[in-house]
């Protein structure tokens, strides 16, 4: 493993409780304008790595935070943002060309602005505009950085008095899921303990779609399609219920021949609508009678943060995991990085190497 992980991806993973409790201290002791605290609502703008905190964010505290909060993945921004809106723009690396192309026009429309980031382009913009800027710790892909991007925004609105700080319980979910990593997904946990490498066998040379749940686990089902992608290099999918059961079960029929090299992990939890469970139930059931495999996946803890916490370092693993057994060093991304160089010229595809993995 370590000679297929030479830059240490799973010590990464690990690292990921904390990221959190960094993250939140961060966050909660950010200087921003206390104005900011009677907003209702937020937009938080970023791609990949850096966006996907924010989606964590809206299942943690999506329930009992009464703002409205979106994310933008894109150049432009929506119709309502202006004035009366507070814009949070996060790029791990600084140089997002989306996120910085939406912050500007943010700054011309009037709205609020606050940035998080290592560096980059945007550390510099949010200097010279003087808007307040929390920086966080360089040098790491920004996929490996969810839990400042997470835990950041969260500390932030706890410092506004947006949430309770202790109904959240920070503190023991970090230490919960800092246990669970020691004890259940790490490297030196054997297989047959470890649900993680379990998983990442089960996966190899199969097609995953991912099943989550609408109401707050969108964004725990993401991230484990992106980091399956992003590590494991390879193609997963997802979809959410309700929603799946509306169109999606219609698809379980064809090509055979593909069907029956796949497997549908199915991410569950105590807190999801029992008629949503009973949904996924039944999918599981189709599942089957097509000749695909069905696992289902969940993560002890007694609070929901902590249980979604779990969820996410279990997939993050098994990315790794799965990455090891193709063979593949998980940390590069060659093809996102040569879209980066791609975009910055004018040229065609033509005749141009495709890059590897």
């Amino acid at each position: 493993m370590s000679r297929l992980d030479p830059s240490d991806m799973l010590g990464r993973a690990a690292a990921l409780p904390d990221q959190c409790e960094e993250g939140w201290e961060r966050g909660l002791s950010w200087s921003v304008p206390r104005r900011h605290a009677s907003l209702k609502q937020v937009l938080v703008l970023g791609m990949g790595g850096s966006a996907i905190g924010a989606d964590l964010l809206q299942g943690a505290v999506g329930e009992c935070l009464e703002r409205m909060v979106a994310v933008n993945r894109t150049y432009t921004l929506p119709g309502w943002v202006g004035r009366g809106a507070l814009v949070l723009a996060c790029s791990y690396s600084g140089n997002t060309e989306e996120t910085l192309s939406a912050a500007e026009l943010a700054r011309r429309r009037g709205a609020p602005i606050l940035a998080i980031t290592s560096g980059g382009k945007l550390a510099g913009w949010a200097r010279r505009w003087r808007f307040p800027l929390l920086q966080i710790p360089a040098g790491l892909p920004p996929r490996s950085a969810v839990g400042y991007l997470t835990f950041a925004p969260l500390g932030l609105f706890a410092g506004l008095g947006w949430i309770c700080e202790r109904e959240l319980g920070v503190e023991k979910a970090c230490a919960g899921l800092r246990r669970y990593i020691a004890s259940s997904l790490a490297a030196g946990i054997p297989a047959r303990l470890n649900p993680a490498k379990r998983l990442a066998a089960d996966l190899t040379g199969r097609l995953p779609v991912l099943y989550g749940a609408a109401g707050g686990w969108e964004g725990v089902t993401y991230r484990w399609r992106t980091q399956l992608e992003e590590n494991a290099k390879t193609l997963a999918f997802h979809h959410l219920f309700p929603e799946a059961t509306h169109n999606e079960i219609s698809a379980w029929l064809n090509p055979k021949g593909l069907l029956r090299s796949m497997t549908a992990v199915f991410l569950t939890d105590p807190a999801i609508h029992p008629r949503i469970l009973r949904r996924m139930e039944f999918v599981r059931r189709i599942v089957r009678a097509e000749g695909a495999r069905v696992r289902t996946v969940s993560a002890p803890g007694a609070t929901r943060l902590e249980r979604m916490l779990k969820l996410i370092a279990l997939g993050d693993f098994t990315s790794v995991y799965l990455g090891i057994l193709y063979r593949v060093d998980p940390t590069p991304v060659k093809r996102v990085e040569a879209l980066k160089r791609f975009m910055k010229g004018a040229g065609s595809l033509r005749g141009q190497k495709v890059p590897g993995h």
